[in-house]
């Protein structure tokens, strides 16, 4: 029996799917699975836009308001939400781009997103007096860290995010 390339139909092993040919160019796109993290990629960055808003807003509204260490949660929070933010469209960038870079960066901005995301989960107990940790602030932490626990391995080993990311 011949086994032929599923785009060309020219022979090739029993075990590969694709001719050479075909394959540097069905690797030369994003595909598969690497859109889940590219459309996470754009979700991040429109939420930390939102909540760099809500940080200004509550910083605007009520700044005369507020306790002193509430101004420093929301104010390290707005700077925390920028830097990320702007990680983000950097990380976002080289995706686009598809650079040799983005496995380090993106595992990177993964681990980023869980350490901020509990410092300021942990700003946030610490200096505004009578608030609880509960459920709406530690689902978040534990949703990142799945996340990363499933892409850190798959960016590691992926034979398409080695193929992909070659520039």
């Amino acid at each position: 029996m011949e086994w032929g390339c599923i785009k060309c139909g020219k022979e090739i092993p029993q075990y590969a799917e694709f001719c050479p040919e075909c394959e540097e160019k069905q690797f030369r796109k994003i595909g598969g699975f690497l859109y889940l993290p590219l459309l996470g990629l754009i979700i991040t960055a429109i939420s930390y836009l939102f909540a760099m808003t809500q940080a200004f807003k509550v910083l605007v509204e009520s700044y005369w308001h507020i306790i002193p260490e509430a101004k420093i949660f929301f104010i390290s929070s707005l700077f925390t939400y920028l830097a990320m933010f702007m990680f983000t469209i950097f990380t976002l960038s080289l995706f686009l781009r598809k650079k040799k870079s983005l496995p380090k960066v993106y595992m990177l901005f993964l681990i980023l997103i869980i350490v901020t995301m509990s410092v300021n989960t942990y700003l946030l107990y610490r200096l505004i007096p009578g608030i609880t940790i509960g459920y709406n602030e530690l689902v978040p932490i534990f949703r990142n860290l799945i996340t990363a626990l499933i892409w850190v391995p798959y960016f590691r080993v992926s034979v398409r995010v080695k193929k992909t990311f070659v520039h």
